[in-house]
């Protein structure tokens, strides 16, 4: 039984003990120690540390944008009571107001780019345009003019007039080439500049987007409560969050809960319904009760850098107190693993196990005699014997065999 070995502890669990009874034999070299057999009240509580939270709340994370993280210039004071539209936090926007002037500058390069480019544009197409206009009419002249009569014209005559002709056909169909193909690269450039004008609008409007989400405001009337993260840090001016990441909670305080952590070597028994008793730091003198709700399946790390694992167990409140119970506040709590009651008990360290049977050492008439008994509910501390011993009778405290 793995509460049978004893291991230092820097708590120990409540046990109400009405004595504890340590005989001597005073006339021997070697003075036994005894423990003797009796019934008494015997209470197992299980300690525990946490936290209230309200069991509803409205969730308050950073804006979301494509800017990336963002860093916080400043808060609002924690647990102060917030109306609808009031500012919770404010993050700095001098790193984009700096890339929303620099997209501006793109922007306004790409558009005068675009307004030179259709002015060379134009100028060419007008001159392709102007030789394409001249080239046809001198075509025509010569087609209108051209005289084949041999009686008129020698025959070199004639065919060097047709080799004009058909020279200005060909300059005309090539112009008209041209100026498709111009035409076509031109749209080509001119789509360029017109995807690199619309990148720089869509920037600078997420960039506007971004400006106008720098401030965080409350949906609704509430207390403020900032939210921790896995490191037990919370928001703070000059710290840098990501998009989404929770900022904040406004927690409905009606509906109030406990958040307890168990260190995992005192964790004996936890169970759904095992009642709970706890006090906040704050006002020690005052004792609230509960109801165990849930408890975790495995123990998990609650604090950076610390080896030590905890169960967490949810309880459920007898009361709610919209005055005391803040979310955050810190408490101590006991969970009742077992009522008080008269049990036979005794100490840990007088109960030996020896191939998964429990034996203690009955002493009687200067001699010990191995006695198996049967365990019930143990304490880090005592156990309950189910059988095998009785009222009056006395054990050793260390084991004989090793004496």
């Amino acid at each position: 039984m793995k509460y049978l070995q004893q291991k230092p502890m820097k708590k120990i669990l409540i046990i109400s003990l009405s004595f504890l009874a340590i005989a001597s034999c005073s006339g021997e070299k070697s003075t036994p120690l005894l423990y003797e057999v009796t019934k008494q009240n015997f209470t197992v509580n299980v300690p525990a540390k946490g936290e209230l939270f309200a069991a509803k709340a409205t969730v308050i994370s950073a804006p979301i944008s494509r800017q990336g993280p963002q860093n916080i210039s400043w808060l609002a004071p924690e647990f102060s009571h917030v109306k609808k539209g009031d500012v919770i936090a404010r993050f700095d926007g001098e790193a984009m107001e700096i890339k929303s002037k620099d997209r501006l500058n793109e922007l306004s390069i790409t558009e005068q780019d675009i307004i030179e480019k259709k002015g060379m544009l134009n100028r060419e197409l007008d001159s392709i345009n102007q030789d394409i206009g001249m080239v046809g009419k001198e075509r025509s002249f010569a087609e209108k003019f051209s005289i084949e009569d041999v009686r008129i014209r020698s025959k070199l005559e004639i065919l060097d007039s047709l080799q004009n002709t058909q020279y200005l056909g060909s300059k005309e169909e090539y112009l008209y080439w041209k100026n498709d193909s111009f035409s076509a690269s031109s749209s080509g450039d001119m789509g360029l500049l017109e995807m690199k004008r619309s990148q720089s609008k869509s920037k600078l409007k997420q960039l506007s987007d971004g400006l106008s989400k720098l401030e965080v405001k409350a949906p609704h009337d509430g207390l403020l409560a900032y939210k921790a993260n896995w490191r037990g840090e919370k928001p703070r001016a000059g710290q840098s969050l990501w998009p989404g990441q929770k900022i904040a909670e406004l927690p409905d305080i009606s509906n109030m809960k406990v958040k307890l952590f168990v260190l995992e070597s005192e964790a004996i028994n936890l169970a759904i319904d095992k009642s709970v008793t706890f006090s906040l730091y704050a006002y020690a003198d005052k004792i609230f009760k509960g109801k165990v709700e849930t408890v975790a399946p495995f123990p998990t790390s609650i604090k950076r850098g610390d080896p030590q694992k905890y169960f967490e167990v949810i309880v459920l409140l007898a009361e709610q107190n919209t005055r005391l119970f803040v979310p955050g506040r810190k408490l101590h709590a006991n969970i009742e693993i077992m009522a008080t009651s008269k049990k036979i008990i005794v100490p840990l360290q007088s109960v030996f196990v020896e191939e998964k049977q429990s034996f203690v050492y009955v002493y009687e008439n200067g001699n010990y005699t191995s006695t198996p008994v049967t365990l019930g509910q143990a304490s880090l501390s005592h156990v309950e014997i189910l059988s095998g011993l009785k009222e009056g009778q006395k054990i050793a405290l260390t084991n004989k065999e090793h004496s």
